[in-house]
């Protein structure tokens, strides 16, 4: 096999592991409903223990917002949107206008009718796309938006021209990304990300940081552990607006019926240094 064929077969398998299993609308829309909440109009703040598909959970979404100073009607493009849940806390929170870029189609779905019934679908716009080709135009977005997105994508130049492309002159890329940690080895599987190393990108933060410099961005935020995990810690303390906790039993455990397992994984590999986090801010030039 080429080596053109063998990128492109490992881009596909990190596309498909997202890609199977069960409708998940109606997963999420009976389990509202078995714990007696409204599921129409829905309460987008009843979802926050399943919308924020990352580490840390909403804390980490608003604590990135505030760090790359989010403001009301700046248009923010999430790449790797996943099923909503960070464009809808951008929405309903602070006030931005979100296009949430997508390539799993049962995400979507889900992120759209979520959406429609928590009465954001005015200020979110979901468009179905890959971060390495996106269908959106030149500069028409303030920030660039990524979390928990960088480990699946094979061609991160690609990925970082795309990015640097819709970016108006002065707008920034916001990320909060698993990374590479200093420890030697491979990682244990699975993790949230992926079942195998057949589906994992992961770059360490320092290559990170000379990919976006090398595609015209320049960094004007850095936090790494354990100053990151100290803000995120403050935050979810603040009782801020938007930091809410969700409805019990409303978790990621209904899309991803191996939650308890793959984030076991994720533990021992923080754990054992083997990956890290990054929550970074850069500016276009």
């Amino acid at each position: 096999m080429s080596h053109n064929a063998e990128a492109i077969g490992r881009s596909e398998a990190a596309l498909a592991y997202y890609g199977g299993g069960p409708e998940l609308t109606r997963v999420v829309l009976d389990a509202l409903r078995a714990a007696g909440r409204e599921d129409d109009p829905l309460d987008p703040d009843d979802l926050a223990g399943l919308d924020e598909f990352h580490g840390l959970g909403r804390a980490a979404t608003l604590t990135m917002a505030e760090l790359a100073r989010i403001a009301e009607g700046e248009r923010v493009l999430d790449v790797g949107a996943g099923i909503g849940g960070p464009a809808r806390t951008l929405a309903a929170h602070i006030g931005a206008r979100v296009t949430a870029l997508e390539p799993t189609r049962r995400f979507s779905d889900l992120n759209e009718e979520l959406c429609r019934r928590s009465r954001l679908d005015d200020k979110v716009q979901v468009v179905a796309g890959d971060a390495r080709r996106m269908p959106v135009g030149d500069g028409e977005f303030d920030v660039v938006w990524t979390q928990a997105v960088w480990p699946n994508v094979d061609d991160k130049p690609a990925m970082l021209s795309e990015m640097h492309r819709v970016l108006k002159d002065g707008g920034r890329l916001a990320l909060y990304e698993v990374v590479s940690g200093p420890a030697e080895g491979d990682l244990h599987y699975p993790v949230p990300w992926a079942n195998g190393p057949v589906e994992s990108f992961l770059v360490s933060s320092e290559d990170l940081r000379r990919l976006a410099e090398s595609a015209g961005f320049a960094v004007s935020e850095w936090l790494e552990p354990p100053e990151l995990l100290a803000r995120i810690g403050e935050t979810a303390g603040s009782g801020r607006p938007g930091m809410a906790n969700g409805v019990e039993g409303i978790t990621l455990a209904l899309v991803m019926p191996d939650f308890d397992e793959r984030m076991a994984g994720l533990a021992r590999n923080i754990e054992e240094q083997r990956v890290s986090m990054i929550m970074a801010v850069f500016a276009r030039t």
